[in-house]
Parts: structure tokens; sequence; C-alpha cells
């Protein structure tokens, strides 16, 4: 069995999309095991007995990490943030000239209806404004970056 690149990530997708705990395909050269839910297999050569210690172990700890997460995360007191999202495609621009100083900064406060930066489409300037009032919590694209319609721009913290 002669397995290509493209044929592999085929394979990988089909099982990603259609939720596919595991699979095994074998013949007499080849042999390829895809397990989702155990972490990693360094060496098959081991006998039965041997080999299903192993897979149980990351298993083990991966419940211990997700308890420290899941603990950590109920501490953290939840925020909401907006996204400034682009409505065209163009070049992102983060003043209005070269020179200029930029529309916001990082950490910069906001209020509704301020132009944040400007969406340049057909030789055309858009000024793209914020829709909430808040902080700019991050800046998402880099200054002269293509942009697409709907991308996330700006991170906002409404307040």
């Amino acid at each position: 069995m002669k397995l290509k690149i493209k044929d592999l990530k085929k394979l990988l997708s089909s099982v990603q999309e259609n939720y596919i705990e595991q699979i095994n395909i074998k013949n007499n050269k080849f042999e390829l095991i895809i397990n989702k839910t155990y972490h990693f297999i360094e060496n098959t050569n081991f006998s039965k007995k041997n080999n299903i210690s192993l897979l149980k172990k990351p298993n083990v700890k991966k419940i211990e990490t997700n308890t420290k997460i899941n603990h950590h995360i109920q501490n953290k007191v939840s925020e909401t943030y907006s996204t400034i999202v682009s409505p065209m495609v163009g070049t992102f621009y983060r003043s209005s000239a070269p020179n200029e100083n930029a529309f916001v900064k990082t950490y910069d406060m906001v209020q509704k209806r301020q132009t944040v930066c400007i969406i340049e489409a057909m030789k055309l300037m858009n000024e793209i404004e914020a829709e909430v009032d808040g902080q700019i919590i991050e800046i998402l694209v880099n200054d002269g970056d293509i942009v697409d319609c709907g991308q996330a721009l700006m991170k906002v913290k409404t307040v």
C-alpha cells in the first residue's frame, strides 16, 4: 500500500469531520494507528499487557491536568470582549497617513462611533468605527496587512 501525503491529509480530515476516535489500518508492510483519546505511543513492539498499561498512564495524567485547568477557570472572573471586524476586503491602516499617529493603540479607551482604523478598498479610504465604548485590548492585524471581509481587527473590552 503506497500512501501519499494528499491521501493522508484526506484521511485525517475525514477522521476529524466524522468524530472518529480511533482507526487502525494495517497490511504486511505498513501500520497506521490514529487514536485521539491518548497522547502518544512511543513503540508498538511491546506485549499486549505492557501496551495497555502504557496507554492508560497518559489518560490518567490528562484527567489531572484538566481538573487543574477547570479549577483555574472557575476562580477567574469572565470578561466580555467585543470584536471590531472588517466590513470589506482591503488594506488595513492604523493611521490616516504614513507619518501620522495611529488612531488607537493597545489599551486606549474608545467611544462608540470613534474611528479606530482605515480600510483601503479600490483606492477609497473607509473609516472603521468602534461599535461599543471600551478599551482596546489587542490589535489583531499589522499596519498594511490585507484583510478579508469579516476578519477580526481589534479586541475591545466593553466598559
